[in-house]
């Protein structure tokens, strides 16, 4: 490796998406510990500093292109980024009234159109905003992708699908996130590796006491008051079971004595975690409280890692149960990237969705899982997580000890 190379991780890090924002820190802070000599830089769409959340600072694509040299490597750092248009990523870093331009556009000019505006408004040259080979770039690079999902890959158009595959068989390294996108990916000619979602890191990197020191005196008066089970959800799951939710909610605290924390973790324009819990939160007789929309990535994690038990349509809630070895299941009505995910890689008690109707029984079942059961899976989980970041810095060419 010759001293001075650099790799920049590339993702989704720009707007405040709580699993998206994880993968840098924790891509970067494994390449700290072992491939030290490393030049690591983060870039997103747009320049963004979310630091006051705990997120690492951006620098914009366009910036990235005239700062790369041959040899460089761009490593998609993770996040369910096979098939996102350049459209639907520009809607996420715009307010309620540049959505509704874009849509416009879109209903006027077709996807198409929009799509060039976007990607032409980003300086971008990839047909895709996450999904790029060698040939994308102004110098010989080398690409690698870091346990990536793209279990909705079969939706998208022949033609896009084609793109993608061609791109994704120029990378020196794929990894995915679950046998799902494993299976969809199955004609490339090169192999794709089996990894969890990197973010798994987090417990080793963040433990516990670590993160309670970062946490406001608000939050910790919060989490001391007794057990509690932390409910997540987005707008559309809870404005479609609202009723059943709070029901599901009130009986486990008339079970199980645990009180809700209700956590927002996506807060961009499209997901608005908080709106939902709000709602929720006005609905409920017992015990609760919402977790505040300013919570940084530290208050959030540690939330779920002092909980008796998380309930959650986000994959990455449902991760940072998993890397704190905390009790959870995923909620959603038909199978998803997080069904997929937890089937990959979760504990037979947790390793599907829970339906609403079936949450009670589901519920006690997870609860009577042994801890030393839920250790040993995060202990697996880390030690691949480990084996898949050493497999892809070797592959790229880049010192790994």
């Amino acid at each position: 490796m010759s001293i001075g190379q650099q790799a920049a991780l590339l993702g989704a890090f720009d707007r405040f998406n709580y699993g998206d924002l994880l993968f840098p820190i924790v891509a970067k802070n494994e390449m700290a510990r072992h491939a030290p000599e490393t030049k690591v830089c983060v870039h997103a769409l747009v320049d963004s500093d979310l630091s006051r959340y705990g997120a690492l600072p951006t620098r914009s694509l366009k910036s990235l292109y005239p700062a790369l040299h041959d040899g460089d490597v761009i490593i998609f750092a993770g996040g369910g980024t096979i098939g996102v248009d350049w459209n639907h990523m520009h809607a996420n870093l715009l307010g309620e009234a540049g959505n509704l331009a874009l849509y416009y556009l879109k209903r006027i000019a077709g996807d198409a159109f929009a799509n060039r505006v976007s990607r032409g408004y980003f300086g971008a040259r990839a047909p895709f905003p996450w999904v790029a080979g060698p040939q994308d770039f102004p110098v010989q690079v080398n690409v690698a992708y870091n346990a990536v999902g793209g279990s909705e890959f079969a939706r998208l158009s022949p033609d896009i699908q084609k793109r993608t595959l061609a791109r994704l068989d120029s990378a020196r390294y794929v990894s995915v996130r679950d046998q799902e996108t494993q299976r969809l990916f199955a004609s490339l000619k090169n192999k794709v590796e089996l990894a969890p979602d990197s973010a798994i890191l987090m417990s080793e990197q963040f433990p516990v006491d670590r993160l309670q020191e970062q946490a406001c005196p608000a939050l910790g008066a919060m989490l001391a008051d007794g057990p509690y089970v932390c409910f997540q959800s987005n707008v559309a799951y809870a404005g479609r079971h609202a009723e059943r939710i709070v029901a599901a909610l009130e009986t486990i605290y008339e079970q199980h004595g645990l009180r809700a924390l209700l956590l927002p973790i996506g807060r961009y324009v499209g997901l608005d975690d908080h709106r939902a819990l709000e709602n929720l939160r006005a609905k409920l007789r017992t015990p609760s409280l919402v977790v505040s929309r300013e919570a940084s990535l530290w208050e959030i994690m540690l939330v779920i890692a002092r909980a008796r038990l998380f309930l959650g349509t986000s994959l990455h809630g449902n991760v940072t149960s998993q890397s704190f070895a905390v009790p959870h299941l995923g909620l959603s009505d038909a199978p998803c990237k997080l069904d997929y995910y937890l089937g990959s890689w979760d504990l037979p008690e947790q390793a599907s969705c829970a339906r609403l109707d079936a949450l009670a029984a589901r519920v006690d079942a997870v609860l009577a899982v042994p801890d030393d059961a839920r250790m040993k899976k995060r202990a697996e989980l880390i030690a691949r997580s480990h084996e898949n970041f050493a497999r892809l810095m070797t592959a790229c060419g880049l010192e790994w000890r």
